[in-house]
């Protein structure tokens, strides 16, 4: 089950992601759902290992009991990826020794679809032990659009009467039950959280396309990744103009 209302608290702890432009104007509070949009190859999975290794540093030091903020854990899920891309996160989790604090949860592109559409419930279990446990988890759920298609995929198979764009009628409910499980809880229930990064892939800077516009008004902000930026050598390539966090200035990091 996810968190129940009553037993939610205010998102108003921050993340800190270590990339200037998300920390500074766009904030992101444990708890949140950001939504990361953007085209192929713009550094959308990249926003995710980068917040995952600046917390890493400080994980060991926050382990001492009352000392700074807790400790942050990422539950990273691949759905219907390349076998090398696979491997390259993998590879960076490894060589950064972030697998004391990281989990990782893959489908590839010949993975049967029940698998893959399983996967993303999968990792929402592991981050809710997380958090009913007292401790604060990241999820990336990497990537939507991914899902959406094994979705389709398997309702087709089904016989189910078809919607826009052949996608199913609940495919909003699906990812929106997932999303919803993201929250943070009050000190009475352990004050744990679950913070959401779900990925959407967009054709063309399309983001009027079916499943972006269902995870926007799912989603507290989105981070949108621009191509041109990206091929002008800006890290991260996120469009300031097109991002927002509706969490805003609760969850703003002051010295």
């Amino acid at each position: 089950m996810g968190c129940r209302v009553p037993l939610r608290g205010r998102v108003n702890e921050p993340i800190m992601t270590g990339l200037r432009v998300v920390d500074t104007i766009l904030p992101i509070g444990r708890g949140q759902r950001q939504l990361i949009i953007g085209d192929r190859f713009t550094g959308k999975t990249s926003i995710y290992i980068n917040t995952i290794i600046n917390n890493n540093r400080n994980n060991f030091i926050k382990s001492v009991e009352g000392f700074g903020c807790k400790r942050l854990f990422g539950v990273y899920v691949a759905i219907n990826q390349n076998l090398s891309r696979i491997y390259k996160i993998t590879y960076i989790f490894d060589f950064l020794n972030m697998n004391w604090y990281n989990i990782m949860i893959a489908t590839h592109t010949t993975s049967p679809a029940m698998l893959s559409y399983l996967a993303p419930y999968n990792g929402t279990a592991i981050a809710e032990y997380l958090r009913d446990n007292g401790y604060d988890g990241l999820i990336c759920y990497d990537d939507f659009s991914k899902h959406a298609k094994v979705y389709r995929q398997i309702s087709l198979i089904q016989g189910r009467v078809p919607g826009r764009d052949a996608y199913p009628a609940d495919v909003f409910n699906i990812h929106a039950a997932l999303l919803e499980r993201a929250g943070k809880t009050k000190w009475i229930c352990g004050n744990g959280s679950i913070t959401a990064f779900p990925i959407i892939e967009t054709i063309h800077c399309d983001v009027t396309e079916y499943i972006a516009t269902n995870l926007i008004s799912i989603t507290d902000g989105q981070l949108y990744t621009n191509g041109i930026l990206f091929k002008n050598g800006y890290r991260p390539a996120v469009d300031s103009g097109l991002s927002v966090s509706r969490v805003g200035s609760s969850a703003q990091f002051t010295f």
